[in-house]
């Protein structure tokens, strides 16, 4: 019989997802994000380009020039839903890119109970140097959330800035209308969400070069559903030759061993959904939404299901009580397996990479009392709840939620990068970190210490209000890390500590990012020892 976690647990893990991921500073709100520009303001002067598919102006916005809401791909309605990206029909009048454009269709209904954004969602925003700079290195953005909420509608400002770099974010479908899978819809269905990410990508190849970005060097980059997004990616053979680089943050964070929580199967280390699994949802989608086996055309019925009624039958996936695939899946063609069985065949897209968690992510639940602790190790480990139980005594720590807390980020996220960053090694070059930073804000989510939760401190936007002096000494070397590393492979750089890369055959190490100018080198032993990773590794196998 599978077990479920109780309403006001899963609430408030809906509620740590949404606020750690928005801690990161990405957007992921359910709401629609405010446009950094009234639609109707006039373009700057010097902002016009000419894309494959049309000319286009922007604004400025202090020393960064940026074009918001550009159609890289036809919006996916009527017989495009579930159907790969297209592209989008050409203009001939210069389109304003003065507004972000729709972000893509979800529904949260812890925060709304209605559903928000739209099928017509697939648009780019770009920010460069207003400096009149060429062959920039160029980083495009995955937003998280899940892979069932979120949009790019996000403040670039910063890294294109400071970092002397072309930024680029993307919309990307989500949720049921990304991932459905279905005999139906094709003998390759679903991951229309990792498709569009590509179409977006070749976007950028045919495109970035008049926005004074290096085609040639690109890095993707994401947290959370993002940061699983860069290993799929990795994975994808349908990515090769579309980027140089990859940062994953903070993409491992689904159960150990798959345990329920609202999240379907999707961070690095999941064995996500066969084919043969995904069409078996997918069925079972259909038949909800009256689209069943005795429907003359499954395919053009589900193309007419109202947006609201997918949104609420899909619900978070058939793993958490609703219907059909919200997240990725072993499709057959833009993923053939997962990341993990890619690294061990070697057929996988050899790039640069950045990857790390923080120490204290939990997105599995809350521990309020010694019976919420018992439950969850229960409910998580099964047969080996005992064994957990022995290693993990609650009277170790201070609290049920500190406790449950640090069981969860062992299991779950800590020890699994760790396994992570010495399979991509194994491929390609890896620089990996963790972030030990005690002093992050919500603080508390549930009444519990968030401790250094889920993409936590990685400052790679404006943060609102202002970090305090030693969290900006964190920012300042992160920002100064990651552009290191767009430009050349390699983060290291003046002013900041030495970031050795990540070798499994020679004492690897891990940089520690903590703030107030403390990051250091710590070895991969000392943080396996720390967190039980022996022990998880043997539970896992």
């Amino acid at each position: 019989m599978r077990l479920r976690l109780r309403s006001r647990s899963r609430a408030v893990l809906l509620a740590t997802v949404i606020a750690a991921l928005g801690a990161g500073g990405w957007a992921v709100a359910s709401a629609t994000l405010a446009s950094a520009a009234p639609a109707t303001v006039a373009c700057a002067a010097g902002t016009d380009v000419q894309t494959s598919n049309g000319p286009v102006c922007g604004v400025l916005a202090g020393n960064v020039q940026e074009w918001l809401g550009i159609p890289y791909a036809a919006p996916p309605v009527g017989k495009l839903r579930w159907r790969p990206p297209q592209p989008p029909a050409p203009w001939t009048a210069t389109l304003k890119a003065t507004a972000f454009g729709n972000q893509c269709a979800q529904y949260f209904p812890l925060f709304s109970p209605n559903v928000t954004g739209s099928e017509d969602c697939l648009f780019v925003n770009v920010w460069r140097p207003a400096d009149g700079s060429t062959n920039l290195p160029v980083m495009v953005h995955i937003h998280g959330g899940g892979f069932v909420a979120g949009s790019g509608n996000g403040d670039n400002t910063l890294l294109s800035n400071t970092g002397h770099e072309v930024i680029v974010s993307l919309n990307y479908r989500l949720g049921i209308f990304g991932f459905l899978s279905d005999s139906a819809l094709g003998r390759h269905s679903g991951d229309y969400g990792l498709q569009d990410q590509q179409a977006a990508l070749h976007w950028v190849q045919r495109n970035i070069a008049g926005f004074g970005g290096d085609p040639g060097n690109v890095t993707i980059f994401g947290e959370s559903a993002g940061g699983s997004s860069v290993c799929d990616q990795i994975a994808s053979p349908t990515a090769r030759g579309l980027f140089e680089r990859g940062i994953s943050t903070s993409g491992e964070y689904n159960t150990l061993l798959g345990a329920p929580t609202p999240l379907e199967a999707q961070d690095c280390k999941s064995p996500l959904p066969t084919k043969a699994q995904a069409r078996a949802a997918g069925r079972n989608f259909a038949a909800a939404v009256g689209c069943g086996s005795g429907t003359s055309d499954v395919a053009a019925c589900l193309q007419a299901v109202p947006v609201d009624q997918a949104e609420k039958v899909s619900g978070f996936g058939y793993q958490d009580g609703g219907q059909g695939t919200v997240s990725p899946t072993i499709n057959g063609s833009t993923l053939t397996m997962t990341l993990r069985q890619a690294l061990r065949s070697g057929k996988v897209n050899r790039v640069d990479v950045i990857a790390g968690v923080d120490r204290d992510e939990d997105l599995v639940g809350t521990a309020n009392t010694a019976t919420d602790y018992q439950n969850l190790i229960d409910t998580q480990y099964g047969a080996n709840a005992s064994q957990v139980l022995a290693r993990y005594p609650l009277s170790r720590f201070d609290s049920p939620g500190v406790a449950w807390r640090t069981v969860a980020a062992d299991s779950d996220t800590v020890c699994p990068a760790l396994e992570t960053a010495g399979a991509l090694a194994s491929r390609m070059p890896v620089h990996a970190y963790e972030i030990d930073d005690n002093d992050l804000p919500p603080y508390t989510v549930g009444g519990i210490a968030s401790g250094a939760s889920h993409v936590g401190a990685w400052y790679l936007n404006p943060v609102t209000p202002p970090l305090d002096a030693n969290q900006q000494v964190l920012q300042d070397q992160e920002v100064a890390y990651v552009t290191s590393f767009a430009r050349t492979g390699d983060p290291n750089t003046t002013g900041a500590p030495i970031w050795p890369s990540f070798n499994p055959a020679d004492n690897p190490t891990v940089i520690s990012l903590q703030p107030a100018g403390d990051t250091e080198r710590v070895s991969a032993a000392e943080i396996s020892a720390q967190h039980n990773c022996a022990f998880w590794d043997r539970i896992a196998r």
